[in-house]
């Protein structure tokens, strides 16, 4: 059980489940873009939908560490500035690729042309890559920084900007891409610490419309 003392350590299990759903998706996306039809306009617009959500979600993520996180890991653990400096970076790089591959994605889903689907396709891939690299290097070097230097107070409110930015009407759809991308420990985990009204609404009517959405995208059942 979390404890809110002065001594307790921030549990980081939920930053390594939202990442993992980032992983899940944005390597996905690449081949989902090359099977896409020459002039499957309908296709090709569902696809750039899902990478602006994707990315979205992802701009916020990492928003709220170069507001909430960085700062502090760089006042209280002074010997790892050098590799939190590189993560600032590695956060501009990804969101350099993250423009080009929106701007690929625009133009894509005007006519589905074979030749823009491939841009598309190699920029979503190479986006992929820069974020794989990172988010590891976050997991296997930070995340012990965190538990050493901030408060359980400092890393929920990391998680509770994440939430109040994300869009009201889209909330129960993301929590449902963490969900299916979490194991099945995280997976109650996550749920347990819900408030009751957000997990009767999961319950309700999130699952089914993630399900739904899910099948759009990937044209097949989410293995739950």
């Amino acid at each position: 059980m979390r404890t809110d003392t002065a001594h307790a350590r921030p549990d980081t299990y939920d930053m390594v489940v939202v990442h993992n759903a980032f992983r899940r998706h944005f390597r996905a996306l690449p081949a989902l873009v090359a099977g896409v039809a020459a002039g499957d306009v309908e296709r090709a617009r569902l696809l750039s939908g899902f990478l602006e959500e994707l990315n979205t979600g992802l701009h916020s993520h990492h928003t709220g560490e170069d507001e909430l996180m960085w700062p502090l890991l760089l006042e209280r653990a002074p010997a790892a500035s050098a590799l939190i400096l590189r993560l600032e970076e590695q956060h501009e790089r990804i969101a350099e690729l993250s423009t080009r591959a929106l701007r690929d994605a625009a133009e894509f889903a005007t006519a589905a042309e074979p030749a823009a689907r491939d841009r598309f396709a190699a920029a979503a891939a190479a986006l992929a890559a820069a974020l794989d690299e990172h988010l590891a290097e976050e997991e296997t070097h930070i995340l012990s920084v965190v538990q050493d230097v901030m408060t359980v107070p400092e890393w929920r409110a990391l998680g509770e900007r994440g939430r109040a930015h994300m869009p009201k009407d889209r909330q129960l759809v993301f929590l449902g891409f963490l969900l299916h991308a979490a194991s099945a420990p995280d997976r109650h985990k996550v749920l347990a610490e819900l408030p009751l009204l957000a997990r009767l609404a999961w319950r309700l009517l999130g699952r089914r419309t993630f399900d739904r959405e899910y099948r759009q995208v990937y044209g097949t059942e989410p293995n739950w």
